[in-house]
């Protein structure tokens, strides 16, 4: 593993490893519009079938993917997340796996591999084709891989820094906790905008900045949807691969979302 890797590695497991509960916050939330519609769209071929759910997080994905087959595992890379889904979802299986290498699951395990909430940003170049690879490995022949990746075609993209949200209010002792908390993860995010931007990475096919999540304590890998396409055919998911905006929608290369999902079958070819 590279120095690069290693600093995106550092940051983002320390990171995911420390905002556990506002991930549960969401887990009542179930799937967004855009999840919804890439997996409703493949729903009829993968029900009841073998499903591998990667990067879970907190368990927002859970539910839902249960509700299509009970033939369930979530894995993620953190153990923190891990150890809170096997509390929230007891009987459900859960693993301890990093989505680069994932030899605990024999080839062909999965018909459907389902990598929700930019989870394969969370990692270089180098380790983005490492899951391409695994994934395709771990599906059957025909199999599908769901997944979400931020958009380089997006203002998220381009933007340099972003304040707190500020909530105005005519109540004064609220206004003094809330102009309090906006001037503290303002210098917060300053300070980690700072620190972090130095591992930055830009290339014609893709880029890795750090990003505004968490208040800049992330490094996000962002890719514009030609150059995504290209890699998965590299990969050997061949075919046509759906596409979606945020709101659920099929959506082309113009689309300027943070967040496209993508829909893409493991090809028959041997990846080159």
């Amino acid at each position: 593993m590279n120095s690069e890797s290693n600093a995106i590695d550092s940051l983002n497991q320390r990171t995911m490893g420390e905002v556990v509960l506002e991930y549960h916050a969401l887990v009542a939330e179930g799937l967004n519009s855009q999840e919804r519609a890439a997996l409703e769209s493949v729903a009829a071929v993968v029900r009841g079938k073998r499903i591998l759910d990667i990067g879970v997080g907190a368990g927002r994905t859970v539910r839902p993917l249960l509700a299509i087959s009970e033939d369930y595992v979530g894995v993620d890379y953190t153990p923190q997340m891990i150890e809170h889904c096997r509390a929230q979802f007891p009987g459900i299986r859960f693993e301890a796996a990093d989505a680069r290498d994932m030899r605990a699951f024999a080839p062909e395990s999965f018909d459907l591999v389902f990598f929700s909430c930019n989870g394969i940003c969370m990692v270089d170049h180098e380790g983005r084709m490492a899951i391409l690879g695994e994934v395709r490995r771990v599906l059957a022949p025909n199999g599908v891989f769901i997944f979400s990746t931020t958009n380089r075609n997006s203002a998220e993209y381009e933007s340099v820094y972003s304040f707190p949200d500020f909530q105005a209010t005519t109540n004064p002792a609220k206004w003094l906790v809330r102009a309090g908390r906006f001037a503290i993860q303002s210098v917060q995010r300053a300070v980690n905008r700072l620190r972090y931007r130095r591992n930055e990475i830009r290339t014609p096919e893709y880029a890795v900045i750090n990003s505004i999540y968490h208040h800049y304590r992330v490094m996000l890998y962002f890719i514009g949807m030609p150059e995504q396409l290209r890699q998965l055919a590299r990969a050997g998911f061949a075919g046509e691969v759906q596409v979606y905006d945020q709101k659920g929608r099929p959506t082309t290369a113009a689309c300027r979302d943070g967040t496209l999902g993508y829909v893409a079958r493991k090809g028959a070819i041997t990846p080159s």
